[in-house]
């Protein structure tokens, strides 16, 4: 099976490979934080965040403190601003004002004990599933500088790029990646 993760969802993606190498026969991470072995999972989104605050690119998201039964945390709501000029900009309008109407906040889960863990990822599985970046060549948010440092610590990743692309892929670029896919599933078939 062939898995896909987007943004935040790369993390999920790696959990996911971690607990069950046997039956990923690929990964594709799509604009997508993408952690390494031997660093714990957060040390991405660590990274995004300095990048991004301490140059104003958060633009009008919010932080908000949650304290919920899984303890202390930020969540994330992206602001109307931010989602026009870092996600959407590529988008279909109809895109951009349904995804505004969808905002929730969104949990970073920087203060979770797995976020932290630099030996929750090993070589034996999550290192050993075929991973494919696809980097949004147009994306906003997680800059192509910034896909590619992710990339960079993983060195056996293989590369697709997607010209034009905002964050979301999926509905700026919704053919070239569904070309992008294809592509990796067929290579697959081919080994």
């Amino acid at each position: 099976m062939i898995l896909v993760g987007h943004s935040h969802g790369g993390l999920s993606l790696a959990l996911a490979m971690e607990r069950f190498p046997g039956k990923v026969a690929a990964a594709v991470f799509a604009a997508a934080g993408m952690p390494c072995v031997g660093k714990h999972m957060g040390v991405t989104t660590e990274e995004f965040m300095r990048r991004t605050s301490s140059k104003g690119l958060l633009m009008d998201c919010e932080m908000l403190p949650i304290n919920n039964n899984q303890g202390a945390g930020v969540a994330i709501i992206m602001g109307p601003d931010f989602l026009a000029r870092k996600y959407y900009q590529q988008s279909p309008p109809e895109d951009l004002a349904l995804a505004k109407m969808l905002v929730r906040p969104g949990n970073q889960f920087m203060k979770d004990p797995v976020m932290k863990d630099a030996s929750l990822l090993t070589d034996d599985n999550y290192g050993s599933v075929k991973k494919v970046y696809v980097v949004a060549k147009a994306d906003g948010s997680s800059t192509e500088e910034m896909q590619r440092w992710m990339v960079m610590f993983s060195p056996d990743t293989e590369v697709e790029e997607i010209a034009g692309a905002d964050h979301a892929i999926m509905s700026s670029r919704p053919t070239e990646l569904c070309d992008a896919l294809v592509k990796i599933a067929n290579n697959l078939n081919t080994c």
